[in-house]
């Protein structure tokens, strides 16, 4: 049996509860960072949008996927708030993934959120006084919403069966547990 958007929503928020208190301790890091005795050098090394992109992916987007894709790959098959709503995530045979497999479905899952990390940090001036967007920043910014649009739309819509767009490429569903095999 499919899992219901709404407990796949309900598990998500209770991850979100963990990649929260990582992005906090982030947070307090980048503040030390950037207010305290290496202050400069901060300032020089995110200078360059590039770089800035790069350093949030490696320290924001990517461990997150890895979170997902290591926990949902486990024989457990589930991220902590899978786990606590009781869904797991099996491939459409009802086996357990591969790691390359719930690390592709994982990227594919947090790719708006690396979309939006390219374009923000493109905007001129961004995160302090922002200046005109290129119009490519705006374009990227509204797909990624689109995007993530479409994944819950795959979670509600009649006919999508409960799966996203990234489950249905990596043939991956999400079950309640007690259907596992």
């Amino acid at each position: 049996m499919i899992a219901m958007g709404a407990v796949r929503v309900k598990a998500f928020l209770y991850d979100y509860l963990l990649i929260l208190a990582y992005l906090i301790v982030l947070s307090g890091i980048g503040t030390f960072l950037t207010l305290g005795p290496f202050a400069t050098k901060w300032s020089d090394f995110l200078s360059s949008p590039i770089r800035m992109d790069l350093f949030a992916f490696c320290v924001s987007v990517l461990p997150v996927v890895l979170y997902f894709a290591f926990t949902e790959s486990s024989p457990a098959a589930a991220s902590w708030g899978k786990r606590r709503v009781g869904v797991v995530v099996l491939t459409r045979k009802g086996e357990h993934m591969s790691k390359g497999r719930s690390l592709a479905r994982s990227s594919l899952k947090f790719f708006p959120w690396q979309m939006s990390h390219t374009a923000m940090f493109h905007i001129p001036g961004f995160p302090a006084v922002t200046a005109e967007p290129p119009g490519w920043t705006v374009i990227v910014l509204v797909l990624a919403w689109i995007l993530v649009g479409v994944y819950l739309l795959g979670l509600t819509a009649i006919g999508a069966g409960g799966r996203t767009v990234y489950d249905r490429l990596t043939g991956s569903s999400v079950v309640i547990a007690a259907t596992m095999r």
